[in-house]
């Protein structure tokens, strides 16, 4: 017997090449077509990945590009706020320091008239001591010998007399009730009242009437008084000079004082 049946084989052969044929109309075709769609969704797929990518990239980059102008406007917003809180806070300082600077200055001012005050009122009762104790003083020491310089010394001012005073004094005479009244502290003798009254009619004519009167209100000192005219010599005059003078040394004190202690607030206000 024959090892190969060609009938066999080519029988065998006719049935693969059926198969095959077989195969690739109904299964080979419709997988390749399969693939092929497969292939085409998923390019699909793909190129809609990629549009998407970039899409998103490019909304990624703008939503970066967003938070970039935020994060500047926050930036920008926030300096402006600093710029304003700091203003605040300098404006705020000015004015404390400004009602602080013009409490310390009213302070100062009240500090200051009160020890003005207090000196004005000191000098004046040291003033109004020194002048007391000055007349209790010449009071004491008034005498004889004192009073008759006094009226020495009146005397000699009636005779120096400028002639503007007297014709003033002659018409006062002439125009009222042609009377003068002659004060001292102490009581004149009659010698002494003969020679006021001598001097008074040498000076303003013999027809005036003098009278004379004692008057606790004089100090060591005698006084010519007519209607509209006095003249007069009184240790009380030199006691109100120098009580004057005294107020007066006592008040350039506290001003020079006063301003030495505005001095030192000037400049620390400034």
């Amino acid at each position: 017997m024959p090892l190969i049946d060609w009938i066999t084989v080519a029988a065998q052969i006719v049935n693969f090449l059926i198969l095959v044929a077989l195969l690739k109309y109904l299964l080979y075709g419709r997988i390749l077509s399969a693939i092929d769609k497969r292939e085409q969704e998923i390019a699909r797929r793909w190129k809609e990945a990629e549009c998407d990518r970039a899409l998103t990239a490019t909304e990624l980059e703008a939503a970066r590009d967003k938070n970039r102008e935020l994060d500047a406007e926050r930036d920008k917003l926030l300096g402006v706020v600093r710029e304003e809180v700091e203003q605040y806070r300098q404006e705020l300082s000015a004015t404390v320091r400004g009602e602080v600077e013009q409490q310390q200055v009213r302070w100062a001012e009240a500090l200051q008239e009160e020890s003005a005050a207090f000196l004005r009122d000191l000098s004046k009762r040291a003033s109004q001591e020194v002048c007391t104790i000055a007349r209790r003083a010449l009071l004491d020491l008034a005498g004889t010998e004192l009073e008759h310089c006094i009226v020495n010394y009146f005397l000699a001012r009636l005779r120096q007399l400028d002639a503007d005073a007297r014709a003033d004094m002659t018409a006062s005479l002439s125009g009222g009730n042609n009377a003068m009244l002659v004060q001292t502290a102490f009581v004149l003798s009659a010698e002494q009242q003969h020679a006021i009254a001598g001097t008074l009619h040498e000076q303003f004519g013999p027809t005036a009437e003098i009278r004379f009167e004692q008057s606790a209100d004089l100090i060591c000192g005698i006084a010519l008084l007519t209607d509209a005219h006095k003249l007069a010599w009184t240790l009380r005059d030199y006691l109100s000079d120098l009580e004057q003078d005294v107020q007066q040394t006592l008040d350039e004190e506290i001003a020079t004082n006063r301003s030495r202690r505005t001095a030192p607030t000037s400049a620390i206000s400034s």
